[in-house]
């Protein structure tokens, strides 16, 4: 498995169009084969910070979100205006608590 964890920052004047297209893929991201888990939660707007958190059954899986047009136009359209602060980790199992 494979769980990205991290920020996403913006600055405030794009922070209200970047979490809505974010929040656009939440749903499409989690119907996708491999998908486990996906999350992108505001965490500080006044400072243009959002939460993401996903998980895909391999690296294949999330090879072929990252691939997806509606990821590119989300790169495209926001190029240079946010950057990632992300964790990828490699889960070899998992225990539930």
């Amino acid at each position: 498995m494979i769980v990205i964890t991290g920020q996403i920052f913006t600055d405030r004047e794009t922070y209200p169009a970047l979490i809505a297209r974010l929040r656009e893929l939440v749903e499409p991201s989690r119907a996708e084969e491999g998908c486990i888990f996906y999350h992108m939660a505001e965490e500080d707007p006044e400072n243009g910070v959002i939460l993401a958190a996903e998980a895909w059954e391999s690296e294949e899986a999330l090879n072929r979100h990252l691939s997806l047009p509606a990821i590119a136009k989300l790169l495209s359209d926001f190029e240079g205006k946010f950057r990632n602060d992300v964790n990828i980790h490699q889960v070899s199992s998992t225990r539930k608590m």
